[in-house]
């Protein structure tokens, strides 16, 4: 015996008769008579008011949780990677939770100034509060040295100067969060690349910094983007909103190749060094990321909405049958076994009781075969 559970559909159908009975009698109406149009009009407003408010209240009322309630989970790792095509990082440097500073509403107004003359701008920063926006701190050294054997170095200036294809520079983050605050996602990232084509600037001005052949830093620009959005998920984009042209407003970059030859060291140590664009000292030692953190809003639950709406499990009705037939020892399962009318085929009727025919309050089908 299979048994579909109660849908929309009947929910609807319900619901309207019930308001049309109540209507009825507290306002009497022979039959056959012709109501007036204020009546009909007033109950039919009445009943569709009432089925949209139904509809909707769910709706509303999670919309109102989740912009009410909410647990800010703050970063307590950032950690920056600086790659070029497949070789060693350029660039690696992770920041802790000293490094990770909150929001005051001094800095939120400051930001909120920044952009008030940009409308989609502002319309995303007033989803937030100041206690949701943080800064991480990344120092502009890198927390590694740059270990690249020699022949690997070798290669990278000759793909630099001589290859005819494009060579990739990416920028990565990773945000990690404490789960024990909330949350299901523990590492949040996402990545930035440019492809720099043969005779680009860039290239050649890298290579000469590998040869020794140049001191100055390279610029890297719009390559840096420092407004990053943290959702409950996996990827952390930047915030496309604060960037007027798109990612042509990323900030531009500079690297440096550093070096020592310590008396302790065997050989010379190197590492990269990054500073914003245009920064001025004492500044351009740190890399300023500002990171929208949402809400971890949990489970919303509205307790008996979603059951209201889809009616009795098949599962549950069908085991609630069949336990009320094995107490009787077997049998055919009667019209009066349910709560409700249920509607049958003409042939499908039990001989014992003449039951009732199937009509408009019918809540629940069901269909039955012979096995």
């Amino acid at each position: 015996m299979k048994v579909c559970s109660l849908t929309s559909s009947y929910f609807i159908k319900l619901t309207t008769e019930m308001i049309s009975d109540l209507f009825l009698q507290k306002y009497p109406q022979p039959k056959g008579q012709k109501k007036k149009k204020i009546v009909k009009y007033g109950m039919g407003g009445l009943i569709v008011f009432f089925l949209i408010c139904i509809i909707w209240f769910p709706l509303l009322f999670i919309s109102l949780v989740r912009s009410v309630v909410g647990v800010v989970n703050h970063p307590i790792d950032v950690t920056v990677t600086v790659k070029l095509g497949g070789y060693e990082p350029l660039f690696t440097m992770s920041v802790q939770q000293q490094s990770i500073q909150p929001f005051n509403n001094s800095q939120y107004e400051e930001l909120t100034k920044m952009f008030k003359d940009n409308a989609t701008a502002m319309q995303f920063i007033t989803l937030y509060s100041y206690e949701d926006i943080v800064t991480a701190q990344i120092e502009g050294s890198s927390g590694s040295v740059w270990r690249i054997s020699p022949p690997s170095r070798q290669e990278v200036i000759k793909e630099l100067l001589g290859s005819q294809v494009d060579l990739t520079l990416r920028l990565a983050w990773n945000f990690q969060r404490d789960l024990g605050k909330g949350g299901t996602v523990e590492h949040t990232f996402d990545k930035y690349s440019i492809d720099l084509e043969p005779g680009n600037l860039v290239r050649a001005e890298l290579a000469s910094l590998l040869i020794g052949n140049r001191t100055e830093p390279v610029l890297v620009p719009n390559f840096f983007p420092n407004y990053i959005r943290a959702p409950n998920g996996a990827e952390a984009k930047p915030v496309s909103q604060l960037y007027k042209g798109g990612e042509d407003g990323y900030l531009g970059i500079t690297l440096s190749l550093k070096s020592d030859r310590s008396s302790n060291s065997s050989g010379t140590r190197e590492w990269w060094d990054i500073a914003v664009e245009g920064c001025v000292p004492p500044s351009c030692g740190v890399l300023r990321m500002v990171i929208f953190n949402d809400k971890h809003h949990g489970s919303v639950c509205l307790c008996g909405v979603g059951a209201s709406m889809r009616g009795p499990h098949p599962e549950a009705l069908h085991r609630h049958l069949s336990d009320r037939g094995a107490r009787a020892g077997g049998g055919a399962v009667l019209q009066t076994d349910f709560p409700v009318s249920v509607s049958r085929d003409h042939d499908q009727m039990d001989p014992r009781k003449p039951g009732c025919k199937p009509g408009l309050r019918d809540a629940v089908t069901m269909f039955t075969h012979k096995e």
